[in-house]
């Protein structure tokens, strides 16, 4: 499952813009996503802040900021393991809820003077982007018409009622 997503600077897309005809095929792991790796670089800023002092001092914001950087990345990864495209769009779903998350503990840790305009500003480009990835790759995987990796070698079987309707719809041939 997966999706090459346009990577400019820091290997971040405003846009999550698809570029691949076919972006699917390059991805093995769900650590190939870009959308993945964004997730990750966040994360791991947010384990270094709530490790700097002073937000040390407010353990309970720290717990929780932890504990939502920590769902982004499980989430996601539990989710395309999964190899179904509903459940990983679901999970992805949490992940991107977590970035929002973070995002109202940084502003909060903004206005109670627990971080700096400039550390929240890079915290919150990161954010950003990292939510416009995950939420492209949602986007591309309810527009895809693939199923995911569990249903690649099956054929939808056709329901005993669609192909009784399917009889009576037809007409009658008499020889």
């Amino acid at each position: 499952m997966g999706c090459e997503l346009l990577v400019a600077g820091c290997g971040l897309s405003p846009q999550g813009i698809l570029r691949n005809r076919s972006p699917m095929a390059n991805i093995n792991d769900f650590r190939d996503f870009d959308a993945f790796k964004a997730c990750r670089a966040f994360a791991r800023e947010i384990g270094f802040l709530v490790r700097s002092t002073p937000l040390r001092r407010n353990r309970n914001l720290a717990d929780q900021m932890e504990r939502a950087s920590i769902s982004i990345l499980s989430n996601f990864a539990e989710g395309a393991e999964r190899d179904g495209n509903t459940e990983f769009i679901q999970f992805l779903s949490i992940s991107k809820g977590s970035i929002g998350e973070l995002r109202a503990q940084l502003i909060y840790s903004l206005d109670t003077e627990l971080i700096d305009q400039i550390k929240y500003d890079t915290l919150d480009t990161m954010a950003t982007s990292a939510g416009k990835l995950v939420g492209g790759l949602v986007r591309y995987l309810k527009t895809s018409g693939r199923l995911g990796r569990k249903f690649e070698n099956r054929t939808r079987p056709i329901r005993k009622k669609k192909q009784a309707r399917a009889r009576k719809a037809q007409p009658a041939t008499r020889n």
